[in-house]
């Protein structure tokens, strides 16, 4: 019962506290509210007060609501201790706003109202005063102060924003230069408050300077003294030698920041000091000294929370600053960047999906009569129903032979037409340019689709690009954290995770995990199920559990290690040999890693065995490799390349090329070809082939890709050949056969792959004549195994 006693008793208390708290937080407001409002009612510019309490009011009905009776009730203070003509001249003015802000019809802005009522009333007062049309000195300073309140009104209002937004609010050279001018006008009503050797002006302007000294050091002190001290000293139009007084005593003040606050308190003194002895015409008498000397006693004892806050406000942490830049960047760019790839996508449509028909291209060309058949006397012998051989095969086989690279077959097509035809000069130039013409369309529809497939990649590069910046820029989250979140999600106890690398295909993460008698069946259950398709979702990639260890310090727990799951290696031995055992050979390949996970190989076929067509297969090779280098699709790269290599061509090169992925991760098989002979995959007794009817890169108006993808099994044996490998005086079923034979033969003896290859081109070669360049590249595939899980034991000798 007691302790229940005593916890009441602490409720009731900590209730107590906290309403005290808030009642002392409004009473500290109203307080510094009718405060101000005091001192801008007394207000004095130039020898003349001004309505400064009207801006103050006017801004105070808009946004504190709860504190206009204190600014009423300072502001009719101030303005009585002034004389009863200028109480009356405020409530005047307050009146003639409120009827201004209350009109029904107009809806003028704030700064606006505030001056038209400064003016109605100051110029209606004056003319009663004056019996008629006052003098034009007095018009004079009422324009003055309708000017003054006017720009008065704008300073308040970006100093007093809305409540809730006071602190949070960002402290702007705007915001901050508004409230100095709201404290100098305060300041210039302070003047005339003096008790005995105490002045409250110098007080207060002392104190300012010090606390600003201590809080934002020689920039924000002197910035604040020489403001503040060039309006005073403006205003009242004397005394203008105290701007070096203050300035001075900001500088020194700041400087002496370091030595704490009592370095503050004497630095600032020592301006003073100096004035004193080297100006004899400012006023600098004991008043002045008895009231900084006070400032300076206050500013040793105010709190260390207020210094704190000050300095956080106006040095903010470099954290925050930076995350509230870099969120504001990262908005700015990705709505960018969203507004670039929706214009990527148009272009896209524009230049393919609308304005291409396939339809056209793709079909085949119908051979119909051209218009110098249609003009010639023997247009019935030749393309009517009777006609035999007729002129519709023969600028057919024209064609394809024309599309060819043989000479001889173009020569051969052309006799056969001028044996027919009666008018073989004209007729060869129209198909001439009707060839042309074909190609010219081809080429343009290849080029649209070729931009249209850029232009993919590149919204795909621009979706990964905006992916990434909204989850790791814009959180600042490390890839442990993200796992840590993701853990917790899950409910995995994990207390510490290591990144141990981080590049794809070699990642390698240890976790800690606290350990509850897990059994070993647990802990593969935890991560087989859990764990490990956490870690496929963060990293993309595919893990396994590498080893489960046990630790004793600094407590109990378990450390599990996973790496990339690279589950498959790759062997491969490549076959090349030229025509006629020749130096230059037409084939060119190239085998590479992108990255652990990931193989490319490739194999090109020049037209022919001589340089040039050496020299373009290794073009192509080399640029293929490039596209791969800067992340762009395989599928893009060869449009890209077959554009390229089509145009401005002196003479007709061509070059195939078969390209294909090996995904040793996931076991994965990707086969892209351009003319090239068919891919086989050796299975065991099963034989696949993945096959192409592409075109060369370079040889065909119209291009077109087309990808296959197979799932690989362990030991599975790829070969990918040039069209050299088989003869043309055999039958090519024959030789395929017997050397897909030969290759089965030597994987069932377990023979190694760079020594099977040799012998099985050695024994082909025994059997089928190779007449052309010829490359065989074979390779396999095989599971990776830890060098932990091999077991060889140990043989006992022999005595």
């Amino acid at each position: 019962m007691a302790n229940i006693e005593t916890l009441k008793e602490k409720s009731t208390w900590q209730g107590i506290v906290a309403r005290f708290t808030i009642k002392k937080t409004n009473f500290l407001i109203h307080l510094f509210f009718l405060s101000l409002a005091i001192f801008l009612s007394q207000a004095v510019m130039f020898d003349a007060a001004v309505p400064f309490l009207l801006p103050l009011w006017a801004i105070v009905c808009q946004r504190y609501e709860n504190e206009k009776w204190a600014v009423f009730i300072g502001g009719f203070i101030g303005a009585i201790t002034l004389g009863v003509g200028q109480a009356l001249i405020l409530c005047l003015q307050l009146m003639l706003y409120e009827l201004i802000v209350r009109f029904r019809y107009w809806k003028l802005p704030v700064s606006v109202s505030v001056a038209l009522a400064a003016f109605i009333g100051q110029f209606a007062w004056q003319t009663i005063a004056s019996s008629g049309m006052p003098p034009v000195i007095v018009q004079l300073y009422v324009y003055y102060e309708v000017i003054l309140a006017f720009f008065m009104t704008i300073f308040v209002q970006l100093f007093f924003v809305q409540p809730h937004r006071f602190w949070a609010e960002g402290w702007s050279y705007e915001r901050v230069g508004a409230g100095l001018v709201i404290l100098a006008m305060a300041l210039t009503g302070m003047q005339s408050i003096t008790v005995s050797y105490f002045a409250l002006f110098p007080f207060v302007l002392h104190l300012a300077i010090c606390i600003a000294a201590r809080a934002g050091g020689v920039p924000i002190a002197a910035m604040v003294a020489t403001i503040v001290g060039c309006l005073v000293g403006v205003s009242e139009l004397s005394f203008t030698g105290f701007i070096a007084v203050y300035a001075l005593t900001g500088v020194v003040a700041g400087l002496f920041n370091g030595l704490g606050r009592i370095g503050v308190a004497l630095g600032s003194l020592v301006p003073s000091v100096f004035f004193f002895f080297y100006d004899a015409t400012l006023p600098l008498d004991t008043v002045y000294f008895v009231s900084i000397a006070v400032s300076g006693i206050v500013f040793l004892a105010l709190p260390q929370t207020i210094f704190t806050f000050l300095n956080n406000a106006i040095h903010p942490k470099r954290d925050e600053v930076l995350i509230q830049r870099q969120q504001w960047v990262t908005e700015h760019t990705t709505e960018k960047l969203e507004t670039f790839q929706h214009f990527v996508l148009f272009m896209k449509e524009l230049v393919f999906d609308r304005f291409t028909s396939t339809e056209a291209v793709d079909e085949v060309r119908k051979v119909e009569p051209c218009a110098t058949c249609m003009s010639c006397f023997r247009y019935d012998r030749c393309w009517g129903e009777d006609a035999n051989n007729g002129m519709e095969v023969l600028i057919e086989d024209w064609f394809v032979a024309k599309n060819g690279f043989s000479k001889t077959e173009q020569n051969i097509a052309e006799d056969r037409i001028r044996l027919k035809c009666v008018k073989t000069t004209k007729l060869l130039e129209e198909l001439d340019y009707q060839l042309y013409n074909d190609k010219m369309n081809g080429q343009f529809y290849h080029g649209k689709k070729m931009i249209a497939l850029q232009l993919r990649d590149l919204s795909n590069h621009l979706n990964k690009l905006m992916k990434d910046m909204k989850e790791e820029t814009l959180s600042f989250k490390t890839i442990e954290e993200e796992l840590y979140e993701q853990f917790r999600i899950a409910q995995v106890q994990c207390f510490q995770i290591d990144v141990l690398s981080n590049t794809m295909g070699e990642r390698e993460v240890i976790c800690s995990i606290a350990k509850r008698q897990n059994t070993v069946e647990e802990q593969n259950l935890l991560c087989e199920r859990i764990i490990l398709p956490i870690l496929f979702d963060v990293f993309s990639e595919p893990f396994e559990v590498e080893k489960i260890t046990e630790q004793k310090k600094p407590f109990a727990h378990i450390q599990i290690r996973f790496r990339s799951a690279v589950r498959y290696q790759l062997e491969y031995d490549i076959y090349s040999r030229a025509k006629n055992s020749a130096w230059v050979s037409g084939d060119s390949h190239a085998i590479f890693h992108i990255h652990p996970g990931l193989v490319a190989v490739m194999l090109s076929d020049g037209m022919g065995s001589s340089k040039e067509a050496q020299r373009e297969s290794r073009r192509l090779v080399r640029l293929m490799r490039e596209c791969l280098s800067y992340n762009m699709n395989p599928e893009t790269a060869m449009h890209t390349l077959h554009y390229v290599m089509s145009l401005n061509r002196e003479v007709d090169m061509y070059a195939t090329i078969d390209f294909a992925l090996v995904d040793l991760q996931k076991g994965e098989l990707w086969s892209w070809k351009a003319g090239s002979m068919s891919t086989y995959i050796l299975r065991g007794e099963k034989l696949l082939k993945v096959d192409g009817a592409s075109a060369p890169v370079g040889f065909m108006p119209v291009f077109s890709i087309e990808t296959e993808r197979v799932n690989l099994l362990a030991d599975d044996y790829i070969l990918m050949v040039s069209d050299g490998l088989f003869s043309s005086a055999y039958e090519w079923d024959e030789q395929e056969q017997y050397f897909v034979q030969l290759m089965k033969s030597g994987i069932k003896n377990g023979i190694p792959i760079e020594v099977m290859l040799y012998d099985v081109m050695d024994t082909f070669q025994s059997r089928y004549e190779v007449e052309d360049d010829c490359t065989v590249i074979a390779f396999t595939v095989s599971h990776v195994v830890p060098k932990w899980a091999v077991v060889k034991p140990k043989s006992k000798s022999t005595s």
